[in-house]
């Protein structure tokens, strides 16, 4: 155990992977089934299998004392990687919604939620470069099999989610470029998910480049329509600058928490990092993995700064639609009738910039569907083959996740197209339900002296602005569960008892991941 004069004990005093440890055959199970304890949990992690990466590491050289930009470029790339998660299809239409209700009032809150999946996703990024390894093995020897196969499943159904989510922006894109059928769009999206993958053989770089230039071309389309909408910039730095929530925007404020921070985002980005090699010799192992947390902050701020943008444009264009005439009759009929999904914001585009907008809106939507499509495969990998020792290929990891996707949004893009966006909203409710199933073991490692070492783990305020950002998620969750757990109660005793029993249940399993004890 690390004491508070940072000296340690021989079987934990190093909780990362050397290479000597890379190379040591697999020994039988260690602590199959066993919660990790402070006295077994190093050499536990040190004797866990390597992960499939998806290609050949990153060299980011010795420390250096001055900030270097060339340094900076050698660690972007998961970062980017990581952001995708934050302009998928299902952030397009919550924040289409936003605009479209409360105008320019929530962007402060599209701000605020970026900046703590900053904070969230820096405590991942931390986890996979001081120890060596990934959330989902650290979630392997942390928990009882009891408590890991519920928790892989539950992160994995949020990850099937997130891949209908993408399957539908993808076809609903391919139907405004080409008129294409929703449903055959469906199964285009999938084939298209493998062409994609395959650029993985070329390299981590290769597929991180392929990210950067799919948020190049969102930040273009959505920008030049930003241009062309012309909005009031004092209203939207009044938007920034003022929180407040409209009496009738509670849903959609509630729809960007659960739409922006994914669970499997977190899985994948501890997974990321380790692409890039770092020094780890014992002379050199502390200052190099601070330069690593400290260029690896950076990218990631940079990322999602420009996811931000993206979000924000998006959200600007419909608010400054929808503070249009209303006499306009490719806007006034939307504005009646219902909050519009992604094929009727591409009308409302084409009555307000003429067919240069749904072009554009179209073009930036395949992007965000194709993209978010590689790293969901990626998070799903890195999950199965961390948390359960399931080693699948991307290839096959791809088919399996989108046989089972593939069916439910096919039957509702042949038989209730018109539902699509209901269907989208409730999947954004899933990766809501599911992130404190992601966060809380992130936090409990992240703080951990045993795990992180004392240099590492977060300080006492940190710590504390991470359990009130996970109180305020579950409280949101809750909000969210309520009215849906008091309609099913109403239907009569069955229902009534299946859904007080799944809402306890939640609460219960929630309840027990935040009071397991790491150290």
């Amino acid at each position: 155990m690390v004491s508070s004069s940072g000296s340690s004990s021989p079987s934990v005093s190093k909780p990362v992977v050397t290479e000597a440890c890379a190379d040591r055959p697999e020994e039988a199970a260690p602590l199959l089934g066993e919660p990790a304890t402070a006295t077994n949990y190093g050499l536990a992690i040190e004797r866990e299998f390597e992960v499939h990466d998806i290609g050949i590491s990153v060299d980011v050289g010795d420390c250096e004392d001055m900030f270097s930009f060339r340094k900076l470029l050698r660690f972007a790339g998961p970062g980017f990687a990581m952001s995708i998660a934050y302009v998928d299809p299902g952030n397009i239409c919550s924040d289409l919604h936003c605009g479209a209700v409360a105008g320019y009032k929530l962007i402060w809150l599209l701000f605020l939620t970026h900046a703590i999946g900053l904070y969230i996703q820096t405590l991942s990024a931390r986890i996979g470069i001081v120890t060596g390894k990934n959330l989902a093995q650290h979630c392997r020897q942390k928990y009882s099999r009891g408590i890991r196969i519920p928790l892989w499943l539950i992160c994995e159904l949020a990850i099937i989610g997130s891949d209908i989510q993408e399957a539908i922006g993808t076809a609903i894109a391919l139907y405004l470029l080409f008129g294409i059928e929703i449903w055959v769009g469906i199964l285009i999206a999938a084939l298209l998910s493998y062409v994609i993958l395959g650029i993985q053989r070329f390299g981590a770089r290769k597929v991180e480049a392929l990210f950067v230039a799919m948020i190049a071309v969102m930040c273009a389309c959505f920008g030049v329509e930003v241009l062309m909408a012309k909005p009031d910039v004092a209203k939207i730095i009044d938007g920034l600058l003022v929180p407040r929530i409209p009496a009738n925007a509670t849903v959609q404020a509630v729809g960007i928490v659960g739409a922006v921070i994914m669970p499997h985002n977190l899985f994948l980005h501890s997974a990321l990092v380790g692409t890039r090699r770092i020094k780890r010799g014992e002379d050199v192992r502390k200052a190099s993995i601070r330069e690593a947390n400290f260029y690896t902050t950076i990218e990631s701020a940079v990322a999602l700064l420009f996811s931000f943008i993206i979000n924000a444009t998006i959200l600007i264009v419909f608010a400054d639609i929808y503070s249009m005439d209303r006499g306009n009759s490719a806007i006034g009929t939307v504005v009646e009738e219902h909050l519009p999904g992604l094929i009727e914001a591409a009308e409302l585009l084409r009555g307000a910039f003429g067919n240069i907008g749904p072009l554009l809106w179209a073009i930036g939507l395949l992007s965000s569907g194709q993209s978010s499509t590689a790293t969901g495969t990626m998070a799903g990998q890195y999950l199965m083959e961390g948390m359960m020792r399931m080693r699948v290929s991307p290839w096959l990891r791809l088919f399996i996740s989108r046989s089972i996707s593939l069916v439910p949004t096919i039957l509702i893009g042949v038989l209730a197209t018109s539902y699509l966006d209901q269907l989208d909203e409730w999947l954004n409710v899933l990766q809501s339900l599911a992130l404190p199933f992601a966060l809380i073991p992130t936090l409990k490692l992240a703080q951990s002296h045993v795990i992180m070492t004392s240099d590492f783990a977060t300080s006492k305020y940190w710590r504390a602005f991470g359990w009130a950002t996970a109180a305020a998620i579950i409280a949101l969750n809750v909000y969210l569960l309520l009215p849906l757990v008091f309609m099913l109660a109403a239907r009569g005793i069955l229902s009534a008892c299946f859904a007080y029993a799944s809402f306890g249940l939640y609460l219960f399993f929630v309840g027990v991941l935040a009071l397991d004890s790491t150290d």
